[in-house]
């Protein structure tokens, strides 16, 4: 080798041991500004000995089987989560309704449905002179008496003769009649009417099937709602105030035959019970012929009966008009 040449291949083989010598003994291999360089310390280097780690296990000769999936959740993407319903959000104070409106709402909505009231007040009782013919002659006396719970009623009609009458002709006929009130009309579930001597007459309403049974076995069907000869007297005021007539069914403890109720206008009566303004009505056979009454029905008087009227088919005339008048109002 020729001495330039040799002196040039030693010249870079010192540079090159020079470089490698200053990457070693550096400042942790960090690429430093200057600054770092002139004033850090070098760190000092902690160097430990660790286990080499285990080796990795090699994959089975075989593949895995996939792994199993929920019906319908897609391999590679996220199961859908639930959806929560939303919460709902508090009413803001200012934006609830007042104690005071909150009352007038539930006052117009109950002024709103109509109020069904009983037909006739939950007590009372009813005494009525009996005067027979057109001269008024003093006869005997009637007394009604009813009460009710709003959902069950009860009246009872005593008609007997009294003075001379009861002596020269004793009789005695009670009414009962017992039942349920529904939405504001009587319905009858019994009723007898008793003679005296042996003779009582009955029905018996099935307002499931509508129909009556009567003392006698026999079975009437009626469709258009139904009376007995006393609650009839206590049902006539809704109608009356309505000033329309109509045909129902009223059973006589002997049969039950069809009724019809016209309507015959206003009139003011003075009786020994006081003056009332009453609605007259008239009730006769809807066939024609046979008895007919007229009722009276008293204004001030809670529509209640102030004057009855019957005319039998021979033509004689009895009428009953209140003197005592006791009733809760």
């Amino acid at each position: 080798m020729k001495p330039v040449a040799r002196r040039g291949f030693l010249l870079a083989l010192a540079a090159s041991l020079l470089l490698h010598l200053s990457v070693i003994v550096g400042p942790g291999w960090h690429v430093a500004l200057l600054d770092d360089l002139l004033h850090s310390p070098a760190p000092a280097i902690d160097a430990r000995l660790r286990p080499p780690p285990p080796p990795r296990p090699s994959p089975p000769s075989h593949p895995l089987p996939p792994l199993s999936r929920a019906p319908g959740v897609s391999r590679g993407l996220a199961a859908p989560q639930p959806t929560l319903p939303p919460v709902a959000q508090p009413v803001p104070v200012d934006e609830l309704l007042p104690l005071a409106s909150l009352a007038e709402v539930i006052q117009s909505v109950a002024a709103a449905v109509p109020d069904i009231v009983p037909p006739l007040p939950r007590r009372g009782r009813l005494r009525f002179a009996l005067l027979k013919g057109e001269g008024g002659f003093v006869v005997g006396q009637s007394v009604h008496e009813w009460h009710h719970d709003g959902k069950d009623y009860t009246i009872r009609a005593t008609t007997e003769t009294t003075g001379l009458a009861a002596l020269f002709r004793p009789a005695k006929v009670i009414q009962a009649s017992t039942g349920s009130i529904f939405q504001g009309e009587l319905r009858p579930r019994r009723f007898e009417m008793d003679r005296g001597g042996g003779d009582v007459g009955s029905a018996d309403f099935d307002w499931l099937a509508m129909q009556a049974t009567l003392g006698n076995g026999q079975v009437v069907a009626f469709s258009d709602g139904a009376e007995d000869m006393l609650s009839m007297f206590y049902q006539l005021m809704q109608a009356a105030q309505r000033g329309e007539g109509f045909v129902m069914a009223v059973a006589t403890g002997r049969k039950l035959e069809r009724y019809a109720f016209e309507w015959l206008g206003e009139e003011t009566l003075t009786l020994k019970a006081g003056r009332f303004t009453a609605w007259h009505v008239r009730v006769r056979s809807a066939s024609g012929g046979g008895d007919t009454t007229e009722v009276w029905l008293g204004k001030e008087a809670a529509g209640l009966p102030v004057k009855i009227r019957h005319v039998d088919r021979k033509g004689e005339l009895f009428d009953q008009l209140a003197e005592e008048m006791d009733y809760e109002k």
